[in-house]
């Protein structure tokens, strides 16, 4: 791979990256989980820095619901802001067309999370000043490349089907075989912001995929009427945001309850 010849696409290419690889660093080394600090504070057995990535426990009850006794480092970077995330300095480090559609056809999930976790108390947490960190530097970066390109449907595809991969996974690795049974209240949920309306074997993500090029396409229709580039980049504001008021009203967007307990192992 090439270096973007663009000297400004290329600096800020190379700026996120560093950040990138900071909360890289800091998601595998970091042991902690928003829910849990909720209950204990950085008192909590996960609080701490270490380098097991698979000390993930959970208890099966009687009634099939499951008890979340700890997660481990990797469940952050099995995370669909954060691929959001790389595809922008992915793409304009090294000039990937695919990737900087990806993010511009994408980077609406980030926003609406940015929104959706502004509660004031979770920002004690180490870990949840990381999660900021990772939606602003995606939004950031969608919103630049808004305002240099309009999005093409044919081309931010790759980017969000790819998304899809981090949702499906996320469920395999963080829910006891089926994964598909009985899952609303599966750790999953958290990490990927919000419960789906309904579960069906991974395709409910469909409903996501759809709002997308829904979102997209409005934008897309929008901006073709707009001459000013500079301007282009206010559409996807006004419409993330209006989509976001909306599915709050609806009560679509909501973190579920977890049962979860303090890991003593």
């Amino acid at each position: 791979m090439k270096l973007n010849p663009n000297v400004i696409e290329r600096r800020i290419g190379w700026i996120f990256f560093i950040i990138w690889l900071f909360t890289f660093i800091f998601y595998f080394t970091w042991d902690g989980w928003i829910q849990e600090w909720r209950i204990t504070g950085y008192e909590g057995e996960n609080q701490h820095f270490d380098l097991d990535p698979f000390d993930f426990s959970v208890t099966t009850k009687n009634d099939g619901t499951y008890i979340y006794n700890s997660t481990n480092n990797l469940h952050n970077l099995i995370y669909i802001c954060y691929f959001v995330f790389f595809m922008g300095w992915f793409g304009l480090l090294f000039d990937i067309e695919w990737a900087k559609q990806g993010t511009m056809g994408t980077v609406g999930i980030s926003f609406i999370a940015t929104l959706s976790t502004l509660n004031p108390s979770d920002h004690l947490y180490i870990l949840q000043i990381n999660y900021d960190i990772v939606h602003l530097s995606g939004i950031i970066l969608g919103l630049f490349l808004f305002s240099r390109h309009r999005p093409s449907l044919k081309k931010i595809t790759t980017g969000i089907l790819l998304t899809s991969v981090f949702y499906i996974l996320s469920r395999i690795i963080y829910e006891p075989w089926p994964y598909w049974e009985e899952s609303a209240n599966a750790y999953y949920s958290v990490n990927q912001i919000n419960d789906v309306p309904f579960y069906f074997y991974g395709f409910e993500y469909s409903v996501v995929i759809a709002l997308l090029y829904f979102i997209n396409l409005t934008i897309l229709l929008i901006n073709t009427r707009i001459k000013n580039k500079k301007i282009w980049v206010f559409t996807p504001m006004i419409i993330y945001t209006i989509t976001c008021i909306l599915l709050f009203s609806l009560n679509l967007v909501h973190p579920p309850a977890v049962d979860l307990t303090t890991w003593t192992g």
